[in-house]
């Protein structure tokens, strides 16, 4: 147990900004070769943010109350979270410290608590959101960090297969909200595109720049909003019909998750079916929406 919850807090190290001791860490891990300045800063504060919140809340931007619900299991447990409790490195700090104390444990009673903590925040709080997160790394940060990424996927597979589902669908998830209405103002559309638990679709900056050149469409580096928003006026029914070929591709790759994550994959599929099937139904209305500013 020692070994694992020392590989789960070396692989939160390496999401934090760069640090000489990273070196040594990352060569033990057997990742290739050693990130590239500026890498650390396209994967995690211009592409794929590792914070939970981002992921699971409404409006898919940092704080809301997903952040306050992990901020809560820091509280459950009796410590203070910390300024971001919801950032990757520390929940994988948390989980291998609640390893530790199972392992450590002085009696059954004590080992059974530590377990059903780890079990809870392993689902609760990781296994929530950071399947989709991690194939998203994978599939765009150079050859370090999708290496660093694939590892964490399958240390936390292992994980999951250890402690077992829990009863119930996460409550981050199930506390989520769905798509807007078809009739609801553009601007509540904007922001539910933008929120990978509503959609089932990760979608990142970079995803954002190859549909704008996909659809030969004008793109500059901004905030996800604002290129969203750009193509939208630029072509609005050839922008959500590349948006629904996403969630299509991104149903698959949840249905591939589902042997091992049950219901949290079920989940994420159905998303992106949802979004799928109401973007292809929203493409004719979308320019309209676009013009009288909605």
């Amino acid at each position: 147990m020692s070994e694992r919850a020392d590989l789960v807090r070396a692989l939160g190290a390496l999401c934090e900004p760069p640090d000489p001791r990273h070196g040594p860490i990352a060569a033990a891990l057997g990742l290739p070769g050693e990130p590239a300045d500026g890498d650390y800063a396209e994967v995690f504060l211009f592409g794929a943010y590792p914070y939970a919140s981002v992921y699971l809340g409404a409006e898919g931007m940092l704080g809301g109350d997903a952040r306050d619900r992990v901020a809560g299991f820091w509280r459950a447990l009796g410590l203070t979270p910390p300024a971001e409790p919801d950032h990757l490195a520390a929940l994988l700090g948390l989980y291998a410290a609640l390893a530790e104390a199972e392992d450590s444990a002085p009696d059954p009673a004590r080992r059974a608590l530590c377990r059903v903590s780890r079990k809870a925040l392993l689902w609760e709080h990781l296994l929530s959101w950071l399947p989709p997160y991690l194939g998203k790394v994978a599939e765009l940060a150079p050859p370090y960090y999708a290496a660093w990424a694939r590892l964490l996927d399958a240390v936390l597979r292992d994980e999951a297969a250890d402690l077992g589902p829990l009863p119930d669908l996460p409550l981050q998830l199930r506390a989520a909200p769905g798509l807007p209405a078809p009739d609801e103002p553009h601007a509540a559309w904007m922001a539910a595109l933008l929120s990978a638990v509503r959609t089932g679709v990760v979608l990142t900056r970079a995803d954002l720049r190859r549909g704008a050149r996909e659809l030969g469409l004008g793109s500059r580096v901004a905030e996800r909003s604002f290129m969203l928003r750009s193509m939208l006026e630029q072509d609005a029914p050839a922008t959500a019909a590349w948006l629904a070929a996403e969630a299509s591709r991104w149903t698959a790759r949840h249905q591939a998750n589902e042997a091992i994550l049950g219901r949290v994959a079920a989940f994420w599929q159905t998303r992106a079916e949802a979004t799928h099937a109401a973007l292809r139904s929203l493409e004719l209305a979308a320019p309209a929406a676009a013009r009288d500013g909605r």
